[in-house]
C-alpha cells in the first residue's frame, strides 16, 4: 500500500519540481543550481523517498525537460526547412539576379564567357578530327591522315563532343549520351535528353519543359522548370545559365534569377529582343506602338541614302522614292551561332518600309476606317535584304523586355545563286553557305556555294562550289575544323550519305566516305 501511494504521488512530485524550477528562473534566491537541487531533494524526502529514488526521479524530470527542448528545436528546424525548400521558392520576390545574390562569386565562377558547345558531326581533337558517319564514330589523324572506326552504336549518332581524354556521343534513337573514357570503354552517361550543351565544367540538358545541369561525372546539380518551351522553338544557345533561342523569326532570351537560399534553384524571366526601329507615327493597321517611335538616326539616314541611290531597291521600279518617307527598318534573325569573341552571329531578314507622304489624302474616309491589305499596298512599299549580323552577349544580358538592342551588320551578301542556307563561325572567322537548284539531264540537282567573310573589309567571297548534290535525299551540312571544311550530302547518283573534305581555301577536295559507307580518300574530281 505504501509503494502504491508512492507511485501515485509521482505526478505531484513532478509538479512540485516544476514549481521549484519556475521559482528558480524568476526568483533571485534560487540562482544556484545546487541550492535548488538541495531544496528539491528535501521536498522529495518529505514524500518518504530514499536518495536513490530521489536521484532517479530528478533524472527523469531533467530527461523530460531535454526531450521537450529537443522537440521544440526540431520543430523549429523542420518549419524552417519546409519554408526554405517548399514554400518560399514559390514566391518571385525570393529570386534575385546574379549581381545581387550573396553567392554571386560562386555564380560568376560558373560563367565561362563562352556559349555552350553542342554535339556536332565533326569536331576538332588535339591530334586529329572526329567525325560521324551514320551510327559510326570515325577518326582521322592530323599526320598520317588515316581514317579508322572508333566505335558504333545501335542507333544513329547525331553528334560527338570531345573534352580532354573523354569522348561523348549522342544517340539519336534513344536521346541518350554515351561516353568513351580514356580506357576506351563505352557506357551510357545521361539518359533521355534531347538538346545537350557543354559549357566549362558542366553539361546542360534542355528536355522539353525541364532544364538540367550536370557535372562531368554525370551527377545532376540542378533541375529547373523551363516554362517557355514550345515545339516551334528553334536554335537554342546556352551561356552563363541564360537560354537564347529563336521563335517565329524573333530572338528571345530567358534571364536567370537565383533563389536566395540556393543558387542552383533558378526562375526565368522571358524577354524578347527587339532589333527593329520605327520612325513614323503608327496607324491602326501597323504592328508597332506609338511609344516605340524614335527620331531618325544615323542608321536610318544611311539606309535611306542607299535606297534612294538604288543600291538596295534595284528591283523596285514602279515607285518613286521621292513620294515616300522611311517608316521602319525591321530586322529578324535565324541560325544564331555559338558565341565567338563575345558575339552571337545570325542570318538576318531586314524589311525596309516606306510610306506615302500623302497617304491620308489618298485614302477615302470609309476606306480608311475599313482598310484592307490591297489598300495598304497602295500607300507603302517594302524592300527586303538579308544581312549577316552580330550582337554583343553583354548587351543581351542587360536587356529588358522588348528593349531595342543594337546589332552590327557584318555583310549583306549579294547572293544570286540560290538562298543562304547556313552560317558557321569559328575562331572569329565567318563562313556561310548557299544552295542553288539546277537541272542537268532532266534531273534536278543542287549546288553548294561556300563563302568566307573578310572581317577587315566585311566583304564576302565565294571560294568553293560543289555540284551534283541531292538536297531532297539528305540535308546538306557543312562543318569547319582548324584546316578543313567537311561536307555531308548525297553526291551524283548515290541516294546514300557521302562525306567530302576540302581545304579552307577551297583547294584539294577529297571524297572521304562514299555512298556505300566505304573509306575511299580519293580526289573528288576523279570520282564518277
Amino acid at each position: 500500500m505504501e509503494s502504491r501511494n508512492k507511485f501515485m504521488t509521482v505526478p505531484t512530485e513532478i509538479r512540485e519540481l516544476e514549481k521549484i524550477e519556475m521559482v528558480r528562473r524568476n526568483d533571485k534566491n534560487y540562482k544556484l543550481d545546487h541550492v535548488v537541487t538541495k531544496t528539491q531533494k528535501t521536498i522529495l524526502s518529505s514524500f518518504g523517498l530514499d536518495e536513490y529514488s530521489i536521484n532517479k526521479k530528478m533524472g527523469d524530470y531533467m530527461e523530460i525537460k531535454r526531450i521537450k527542448g529537443l522537440f521544440i528545436v526540431l520543430s523549429v528546424m523542420a518549419l524552417i526547412i519546409i519554408l526554405i525548400c517548399f514554400i518560399l521558392p514559390r514566391f518571385d520576390f525570393m529570386y534575385v539576379s546574379a549581381d545581387k545574390h550573396w553567392q554571386k562569386e560562386k555564380i560568376a565562377d560558373n560563367d565561362t564567357g563562352e556559349s555552350g558547345k553542342v554535339f556536332k558531326k565533326v569536331v576538332q581533337g588535339e591530334d586529329g578530327t572526329y567525325f560521324v558517319y551514320k551510327n559510326k564514330l570515325m577518326y582521322m589523324g592530323n599526320k598520317d591522315m588515316q581514317v579508322r572506326e572508333i566505335c558504333s552504336l545501335s542507333g544513329e549518332i547525331s553528334g560527338v563532343f570531345v573534352r580532354d581524354n573523354d569522348i561523348f556521343l549522342h544517340n539519336y534513337n534513344d536521346y541518350s549520351i554515351y561516353k568513351i573514357n580514356s580506357s576506351g570503354m563505352l557506357e551510357k552517361f545521361i539518359s533521355n535528353q534531347v538538346d545537350i550543351y557543354f559549357e566549362g565544367d558542366y553539361i546542360y540538358a534542355l528536355n522539353g519543359v525541364v532544364f538540367e545541369k550536370y557535372d562531368f561525372k554525370g551527377r545532376r546539380i540542378f533541375k529547373n522548370d523551363f516554362i517557355y518551351y514550345n515545339s516551334f522553338v528553334r536554335n537554342y544557345t546556352i551561356f552563363d545559365d541564360y537560354i537564347f533561342y529563336e521563335y517565329d523569326h524573333k530572338a528571345n532570351i530567358t534571364v536567370p534569377n537565383y533563389y536566395l537560399f540556393d543558387a542552383n534553384k533558378i526562375k526565368y524571366a522571358k524577354y524578347e529582343l527587339n532589333f527593329s526601329k520605327y520612325y513614323l507615327e503608327p496607324e491602326e493597321w501597323d504592328s508597332y506602338l506609338e511609344g516605340e517611335v524614335i527620331p531618325y538616326d544615323s542608321y536610318a539616314k544611311e539606309i535611306d541614302k542607299k535606297v534612294r541611290k538604288g543600291e538596295i531597291n534595284e528591283n523596285i521600279v514602279e515607285k518613286d522614292p521621292d513620294d515616300y518617307e522611311l517608316q521602319s527598318i525591321e530586322l529578324s534573325g535565324r541560325n544564331f551561332s555559338e558565341i565567338s569573341d563575345g558575339y552571337i552571329y545570325f542570318l538576318g531578314r531586314q524589311k525596309i518600309t516606306y510610306r506615302d507622304k500623302n497617304y491620308k489624302n489618298k485614302l477615302e474616309q470609309d476606306m480608311y476606317e475599313n482598310i484592307k491589305n490591297e489598300d495598304i499596298d497602295k500607300i507603302k512599299y517594302e524592300i527586303e535584304e538579308y544581312p549577316i549580323c552580330r550582337v554583343k552577349v553583354e548587351d543581351i544580358k542587360k536587356i529588358s523586355d522588348r528593349d531595342f538592342i543594337n546589332c552590327e551588320t557584318i555583310d549583306v551578301p549579294s547572293v544570286n545563286k540560290g538562298y543562304i542556307d547556313d552560317i558557321i563561325v569559328r575562331d572569329g572567322k565567318v563562313y556561310f553557305t548557299s544552295i542553288e537548284d539546277y537541272i542537268k539531264d532532266n534531273k534536278e540537282y543542287n549546288s553548294l556555294h561556300i563563302y568566307f567573310i573578310d572581317t577587315e573589309t566585311n566583304l564576302s567571297k565565294e571560294f568553293y562550289t560543289m555540284k551534283g548534290l541531292f538536297v531532297d535525299k539528305q540535308r546538306i551540312e557543312t562543318f569547319v575544323t582548324d584546316k578543313y571544311i567537311f561536307i555531308y550530302g548525297c553526291i551524283d547518283n548515290s541516294d546514300n550519305l557521302c562525306i567530302s573534305r576540302v581545304n579552307q581555301d577551297g583547294s584539294n577536295p577529297i571524297l572521304v566516305i562514299d555512298g556505300n559507307g566505304d573509306v575511299v580518300m580519293k580526289p573528288l574530281e576523279a570520282v564518277e
